[in-house]
């Protein structure tokens, strides 16, 4: 049943010639090889292969990311971009790892537990922001 988080099941793939327009999600793993315009979420893990390109919000448990990201990324426990990965947006996360060789041009936001970052540590790191853009 649609909604029902407790079914388990096999994950859904996207497959490398594939297109979709509008929100996608699963509560099991994703993982994308294609394009998607739109919103992707899922209550574990996304992988987003090389040959894929996301147009969109992502939010799961854990966002590997060896392909093309252009929007915001959220993950409750890691975000991880591999050396081919390119991420042109925000991502919010308590890990974030970046693979020498991907490229990274965004915000990052990396709370600590249940505290919220206060005023004066989003100042600082306005203050602190370089205005080019990121390769490792």
């Amino acid at each position: 049943m649609i909604g029902d988080k407790n079914v388990s099941g096999p994950s859904t793939i996207v497959g490398a010639n594939v297109k979709l327009v509008g929100t996608l999600y699963d509560a099991s793993e994703i993982t994308i090889h294609g394009q998607i315009e739109g919103e992707v979420k899922s209550d574990k893990n996304i992988i987003i292969a090389e040959t894929a390109y996301i147009k969109g919000p992502i939010s799961a448990e854990t966002v590997q990311i060896a392909g093309i990201v252009y929007g915001s990324i959220t993950a409750s426990a890691k975000i991880e971009i591999l050396p081919t990965g390119k991420v042109y947006g925000s991502t919010t996360t308590k890990d974030l790892n970046i693979r020498s060789g991907a490229i990274f041009i965004g915000k990052s936001n990396m709370p600590n537990g249940d505290k919220e970052m206060t005023k004066s540590h989003v100042e600082e790191v306005k203050e602190d922001q370089v205005e080019t853009p990121a390769e490792v």
